[in-house]
């Protein structure tokens, strides 16, 4: 009896010491990162603070430089003035999204006036059916009003929504299950051309079907993010820009790129609206095959940063631009994806590669801490093909750039 107890001992000895010795690296590790995201998140703290201080000021300033409410900034110069266009342009939105995102992180009432006010010239624009992106328009600038005031949103904001939703809808084919871009440079009468950034815009259809519009507002959304998945994205995560469809049969016709350097290549900036509208997908919808699609291309976009955790404007191009808006997009995209994800270490992943790429936005050279502009963000692309605003400030940029600032700014809060 003795022997056995002791031979039990000796085995429930070793047992413990093997059990110690595989968890106490764990718990060393985790300790250690612990100490490392306290320091990294106390640095980023500052920067991300300063940064957002910073931007509330360079938008008090732009209110004075664009001046006219009927007018929006878009992209700027390379003396870092703001260029100005109508409510036609798509960029449209993202100027009162801006203000409405300077009036959540400062209450300074002033920015709720001037947000309503560029926010209000756009209401024309509910009815125009010449452009797949009234969600960038009206949902950035309406949406983020209606979030902001809450009841106290004048009762039209909800109504201009839902109009904004109609006119939307009816881009929708039953015979390609998608939402049509309104433009293309290839001119085929029986093309039907469908291109990523109108993930974006599916948005403004699922909010509609849950607060007045139809049910099948909802279905369209998912019908066009089943068929961006399944003919947007290719084996390896990366994707297309662009793909045209017969619309009398619904089959493919050809698969490429408007803005990227060639048909094979990705485009960062449409990978991006790619990863943020398939995470926006999931957070309505709860389909795991959204969630999916979203990891699969945020591992392709983190897999191709440039060493400064910025995107290059296209990761198969030989051309050294980089794309402060693509990494913006994502940077905001991945502060929700992490929630998401179930499996620890990759969620941990996803937080800690938001927090790399925000931490260089909000450095020079990309962050724009001089009060001689109102642009916040420098080095971006719109459209190098046609060599339109290649590396300047854009207005999506930092639009996304405030956004990512004010997720980071609630999930340190949270964080305790």
């Amino acid at each position: 009896m003795r022997r056995a107890c002791r031979v039990l001992g000796s085995q429930t000895s070793k047992t413990l010491n093997s059990i110690v010795r595989r968890i106490l690296p764990v718990c060393l590790a985790a300790l250690s990162m612990v100490s490392v995201r306290s320091y990294c998140g106390n640095r980023l703290d500052s920067l991300a603070s300063n940064a957002l201080t910073v931007a509330v000021r360079h938008l008090e300033r732009s209110v004075s430089e664009v001046g006219d409410s009927t007018l929006f900034p878009t992209h700027a110069t390379s003396g870092l003035k703001w260029k100005l266009r109508k409510a036609d342009d798509w960029t449209a939105g993202f100027y009162g999204g801006c203000l409405w995102y300077a009036y959540e992180a400062s209450k300074d009432p002033r920015f709720a006036v001037w947000a309503r006010r560029w926010t209000e010239s756009l209401e024309k624009q509910k009815d125009n059916p010449a452009t797949h992106d009234l969600g960038f328009k009206m949902f950035c600038s309406y949406g983020n009003g209606l979030r902001l005031m809450g009841a106290a949103a004048p009762k039209e904001y909800r109504d201009i929504l839902l109009e904004s939703a109609l006119t939307l809808s009816r881009r929708y084919s039953p015979v390609t299950g998608c939402l049509s871009s309104n433009w293309d440079r290839v001119n085929d009468e029986n093309s039907f051309p469908m291109i990523i950034d109108i993930m974006m815009n599916l948005e403004l259809l699922l909010w509609a079907s849950e607060n007045g519009g139809p049910a099948y507002y909802a279905d369209y959304a998912r019908s066009h993010a089943l068929a961006a998945s399944r003919d947007l994205v290719r084996a390896d995560g990366s994707t297309y820009h662009c793909v045209r469809y017969d619309k009398r049969t619904g089959k493919v016709i050809s698969k490429g790129t408007l803005q990227g350097e060639g048909d094979e290549t990705t485009w960062s900036r449409g990978h991006a609206w790619g990863i943020y509208g398939m995470v926006m997908m999931y957070r309505y919808t709860k389909d795991t095959r959204f969630l999916d699609t979203a990891v699969r291309l945020a591992d392709y976009f983190l897999a191709h940063l440039a060493p400064d955790h910025v995107a290059p404007w296209d990761f198969q191009s030989g051309l050294d631009y980089r794309d402060a808006s693509a990494t913006s997009i994502t940077t905001s995209a991945l502060f929700e994806l992490f929630r998401y994800v179930k499996d620890p270490a990759a969620s941990a992943r996803y937080r800690h590669e938001a927090e790399t790429m925000l931490s260089s936005l909000c450095s020079i050279p990309y962050f724009l801490p001089n009060d001689s502009t109102s642009c916040i963000l420098d080095h971006s692309v719109q459209d190098l093909p046609r060599h339109s605003n290649v590396d300047v400030p854009n207005i999506f940029a930092d639009y996304y750039f405030l956004e990512a600032l004010l997720r980071y700014r609630d999930m340190r809060k949270a964080d305790g």
